[in-house]
């Protein structure tokens, strides 16, 4: 390039709004990643609980002796799939209330009451504290 066009050339542009951080180090990405990170919390952990939790319950009633280690393990299953099925979803739905996110607290909220319906229309709630509670005495 000659030294004539070098003079009129236009300058680089930055821009002072682009900074280099992190996702976490952002205050304004960081819900987000925490919004991902729990659903993916709640599709994953509440699909492989309730998958063992059906193999394991098909091993029993398949009329396979039934021993205490295969009650506890559907018992750890069941209680696994409450913690992933609607732990995850609550405490997604209170974070985002205490951060006033109202859109995070809707989605969490009928994620919270999907997982529910879904789950307690498979087991009621009055068989699955029974359940968990008969597998441990």
């Amino acid at each position: 390039m000659s030294p004539r066009n070098r003079a009129h050339r236009h300058p680089t542009r930055t821009t002072a709004a682009h900074d280099d951080t992190t996702v976490l180090g952002d205050p304004r990405r960081w819900p987000l990643a925490l919004w991902a990170v729990l659903v993916l919390t709640w599709l994953l952990g509440s699909t492989v609980t309730f998958a063992l939790f059906l193999v394991e319950a098909a091993h029993i009633t398949s009329g396979a002796e039934v021993t205490t280690q295969s009650r506890r393990d559907v018992a750890a299953y069941l209680i696994g799939l409450l913690v992933f099925a609607l732990g995850t979803p609550l405490a997604g739905a209170i974070t985002a209330g205490v951060l006033r996110r109202r859109l995070a607290t809707a989605l969490f909220a009928t994620l919270l009451l999907v997982s529910a319906g879904i789950l307690f229309s498979l087991i009621p709630p009055s068989e699955t504290l029974p359940a968990i509670w008969g597998a441990y005495q």
